[in-house]
């Protein structure tokens, strides 16, 4: 209970400073936040559960070699400088969803995929989960499980997480509202954020497509069509959201988490003042209230970016990169590797965080001949994708919480052959727009 409360106070202080620093750099006020971050990361650990003490156990292990073996300490505190905007970008999602909670688009969302014809109901739940991911995440699997009722067969609840699955899994592709943004930016901070929103929906798009040509039990373009339709109410305040983050990053010069982080949250409360029946007392509280469950991820990002941080400087005496230039692996293959080394990464029950920076971090210290905003699309699509088939995913544990079925059984052989057949078209475009990026 303490823990908690600390935890609170911490994540409180990082939240309020992180937004005074964006606006007025002050030194010290930055060496006080790695000192919150540090705090915030030990009171977290003893709160989380068992995987995840075990994957941040096994980080500070592989991190304490590689620092020890290559002389690199120094690389754990610029680590801890990168890992600060975390909790803050973290703790304005929390708000984000909060919000979302009291906007009647999302109350509504309910009632319309409870009205869908049920043998159509399939590409409603991709496009669903796609849209309403956006915003709610993982949360939008609350939604979603009342769908079929208590009475339900277990065949029935897995058969609507596994459709509503393969459109989450296509959310981490364009949406800033993602833990895979947000690393990915910290690596390539020159990428404009509206081109890598605008590929990633473009993907999207194709992958939904073929998920209901593919998959759906009554599939076809007039299934997706109709799901659209009837879920069109919710577009809206999505693109909102996505315009003030894009719109903030394009006039402020600020990365993609500044502006994320500066651009939410006075909307927000204005969405909920205007929300019939809205409280903006009800969505602080609740956005506080759950701060603390922040607590875990915050800890795996952190000990994930020092990884990262110190990778990265021992980078040039591993041999690595000589291995990798040694290699002459062309830009195609490039692009290949990274949607593929997440994919295999997430089979093998490997977090999409580790994978992520480790490859991010190998590829943006050579020269690839590939641009930097399609190495990011690749990174992010191989993230989103490999969700849908790793029991490490958050999607798959909450999933098996909602819908009341074993992990090991929401892994598909569909969405297997979903995530990598739509991996591969996703590559096969990308191979063939980078040479325009290059010219």
């Amino acid at each position: 209970m303490i823990l908690t409360r600390i935890l609170l106070i911490t994540l409180c202080l990082l939240w309020v400073l992180s937004l005074i620093q964006i606006l007025f750099p002050i030194p010290y006020v930055f060496d006080l936040l790695i000192g919150l971050l540090a705090c915030t990361t030990i009171c977290a650990l003893p709160q989380a559960n068992r995987s995840v003490k075990i994957l941040c156990s096994v980080l500070v292990a592989i991190t304490g070699v590689l620092a020890q073996t290559y002389d690199q300490w120094g690389a754990i505190e610029e680590g801890l400088r990168r890992a600060i905007i975390f909790p803050t970008f973290l703790a304005t999602i929390l708000l984000l969803r909060a919000t979302a909670e009291q906007r009647p688009e999302i109350i509504a969302a309910r009632s319309l995929f409870t009205a869908l014809e049920r043998e159509r109901r399939d590409s409603g739940l991709v496009v669903g989960g796609f849209l309403i991911g956006s915003i709610l995440q993982v949360s939008v699997f609350a939604i979603m499980a009342p769908i079929l009722g208590r009475n339900a067969k277990e065949s029935e609840r897995r058969e609507v997480f596994i459709a509503a699955m393969r459109g989450m899994a296509l959310v981490p592709l364009w949406s800033p509202f993602v833990v895979g943004m947000a690393i990915a930016s910290q690596y390539l901070p020159k990428v404009p954020l509206w081109q890598i929103v605008s590929m990633g929906l473009g993907l999207s798009s194709f992958c939904i497509v073929l998920s209901i040509i593919c998959f759906d039990r009554k599939g076809g373009l007039k299934s997706l069509w109709q799901s659209l339709m009837t879920l069109a109410p919710i577009a809206p305040p999505i693109a909102i959201a996505a315009l003030l983050v894009i719109g903030t990053s394009i006039a402020s010069g600020f990365s993609t988490m500044q502006s994320l982080i500066m651009a939410l949250p006075i909307p927000c409360l204005i969405a909920v003042f205007f929300s019939p029946g809205g409280s903006i007392s009800t969505a602080l509280k609740t956005t506080i209230e759950r701060l603390p469950r922040i607590g875990p991820e915050t800890a795996i990002l952190v000990f994930a970016t020092i990884l990262g941080s110190v990778f990265e400087k021992a980078l040039p005496d591993m041999g690595l990169i000589n291995w990798l230039q040694g290699l002459q692996l062309s830009a195609t293959a490039i692009i290949f590797i990274l949607i593929m080394a997440m994919n295999i990464a997430g089979v093998m029950a490997i977090h999409s965080i580790v994978s992520g920076t480790i490859l991010l971090v190998l590829f943006t210290s050579i020269p690839t001949g590939v641009s930097d905003l399609i190495i990011m699309q690749a990174i992010l699509t191989g993230w989103g994708l490999c969700t849908a088939v790793s029991i490490s995913s958050l999607s798959i544990v909450t999933g098996a919480s909602m819908f009341e079925v074993p992990m090991t059984r929401l892994i598909s052989w569909s969405n297997f052959i979903y995530v990598f057949v739509g991996g591969t078209f996703c590559a096969v475009i990308l191979s063939i727009i980078n040479p325009l990026m290059m010219s």
